[in-house]
């Protein structure tokens, strides 16, 4: 990996499921926290669509979208969106991000990260990528 250039920490807020006419279902889940370098970051991490019929516990992972925007203490924001995959750890109860993040300023990194759904805790890493 490269350098590290910040973590982050983020709370669940709530989840937003959408369906279309072929029953494949979308998970959107939003967040909100901190994030080094980044300040106050409020965000969507969406799981890519998936049909009625495989939203059980086979499901291992797939797809995701990050669109999010950070506020910083001196009043400037930062946007950022990112596709990467997700999957489960054994017990399922741990998923595992890695999207590569695109900012408005048109700089990228790398965010790995981990969601624990017993607290609903969204943390991870941001590297810089070279």
């Amino acid at each position: 990996m490269s350098e590290i250039i910040g973590t982050f920490e983020l709370d669940h807020i709530c989840n937003t499921f959408t369906t279309d006419e072929n029953n494949m279902i979308t998970n959107h889940t939003n967040w909100r926290g901190t994030a080094e370098g980044f300040g106050a970051v409020f965000g969507t991490l969406t799981f890519s669509p998936t049909h009625l019929s495989e939203m059980d516990e086979k499901l291992k992972g797939g797809e995701v979208r990050w669109t999010g925007n950070g506020f910083l203490e001196d009043g400037t924001s930062n946007a950022a969106t990112g596709t990467g995959t997700w999957e489960k750890d054994e017990g399922g109860h741990i998923w595992r991000t890695d999207t590569i993040l695109e900012f408005n300023d048109g700089s990228k990194a790398r965010s790995i990260g981990r969601i624990e759904l017993a607290t609903l805790k969204f943390s991870g890493t941001i590297y810089a990528i070279d």
